[in-house]
């Protein structure tokens, strides 16, 4: 795992030295949801620095529809390059500014980003689809579709850029305040604003709200946004974790995909037209089962023969911390409402665990009494000599 993970890194890094990336984007796509994971340091460039403020909100191009409050990855190089056109010897001078520096300085993609969205915002919108727009795959009809709502977030991307750094009623007033901008864009921008809203805060049912009172100021039909910015959010948490995330990832993944389900379905009588009930509960199940087939993976990796992180720099404590993670699993897919299907798996796995000659009884006891408590770990490892 290790050196794969080390290969990959040095694969990006190669990638992200070329001068035009082009088409060797093909060959990171796939390598998408462990980058996620792995969160390598990223050369900051024009093109990454431009869409920090829409970052959560970038899908596949196969997944982009012109209703989708995201934006289409295959988009940005075009875009991208607009804005470089616009800005001419401005570019070139932040280009130098950017040199050697990682999307880590949060400082720098501030105060940088401060320089180069409000203007782009401007850029954007009065300029027309690029004549390379082809190579996106997308119709030139979604060149607007994208842009319009795209730079109602760009306009505001210094405000949001700060907004994560707010809590509570002052985090609520300018989530309010960045609403009611976006609306002034078209409905569009407001279902945009509100899906990168739902993404970054907790207070659901509130921003729902406040959308739900500026859209119908915006015409008929100005609701629709609000749903399709909800089903992306749903569509969003109850994807899967990546395939070898770690099992304490993996927990961490599933208890805040259910805490947001938790608000949503809270929410869905809060607005005028109803949340997408349906949606929501079938995200429930898909989550649940998700959950289920990923405890039992990692149930059978901490069971397998000598535990499945002895050789691993962690050691013993890695083994604990896996059978940690194993229980939070567990308590977030009872609570997703599938409790029956952990206890017979946790229970043969505190067995196996138990019975493993290859560990030293105290450990083997350590193990099963995080699994299942002391007195029934005592009762499967047996007493000492």
């Amino acid at each position: 795992m290790m050196a794969s993970d080390d290969r990959l890194r040095r694969v990006v890094a190669v990638v992200d030295a070329l001068p035009a990336r082009g088409t060797m984007d093909a060959l990171i796509a796939p390598m998408r949801p462990v980058l996620a994971r792995l969160r390598p340091p990223r050369p900051m460039t024009l093109t990454r620095l431009l869409f920090v403020p829409a970052d959560p909100l970038i899908v596949p191009a196969a997944a982009w529809t012109p209703a989708s409050p995201a934006v289409p990855r295959s988009a940005l190089p075009a875009l991208a390059a607009q804005v470089r056109a616009a800005f001419g010897e401005d570019a070139a001078a932040l280009d130098g500014r950017m040199a050697g520096l990682t999307m880590e300085a949060a400082a720098k993609v501030a105060e940088y980003g401060a320089l180069l969205w409000p203007h782009a915002a401007r850029e954007l919108r009065r300029r027309k689809v690029p004549a390379d727009w082809s190579a996106t795959g997308l119709s030139e009809a979604a060149h607007e579709a994208i842009v319009r709502p795209l730079s109602a977030l760009l306009a505001e991307g210094v405000a949001l850029v700060r907004l994560a750094g707010m809590e509570g009623a002052e985090a609520v007033a300018e989530a309010e305040r960045l609403l009611r901008a976006a609306a002034a864009d078209g409905p569009a921008a407001l279902g945009m604003m509100l899906a990168l809203l739902l993404r970054r805060l907790p207070r659901i049912q509130r921003l729902l709200r406040i959308a739900d009172e500026i859209a119908p100021r915006l015409g008929s039909g100005a609701t629709a946004p609000i749903e399709r910015a909800l089903e992306f959010l749903v569509g969003e948490i109850s994807a899967p974790p990546a395939d070898d995330a770690a099992v304490a990832q993996i927990a961490l993944h599933f208890h805040g995909a259910a805490r947001t389900l938790d608000q949503l379905e809270g929410a869905a009588a809060s607005v005028r037209e109803p949340a997408p009930a349906a949606r929501i509960a079938v995200a429930r199940e898909r989550l649940a089962e998700h959950c289920r087939v990923r405890f039992v993976a990692a149930a059978e990796r901490l069971a397998a023969p000598g535990g499945s992180s002895t050789d691993e720099p962690s050691g013993p404590a890695g083994l604990e911390e896996e059978a940690r993670a194993l229980l939070r699993l567990e308590a977030v897919g009872r609570h997703l409402g599938d409790g029956e299907a952990y206890e017979r798996p946790l229970r043969e796995t505190a067995a196996r665990v138990a019975g493993d000659g290859r560990l030293p009884r105290s450990f083997r006891l350590r193990l099963a009494e995080i699994l299942v408590g002391p007195e029934a770990a005592l009762a499967l490892v047996g007493p000492a000599g």
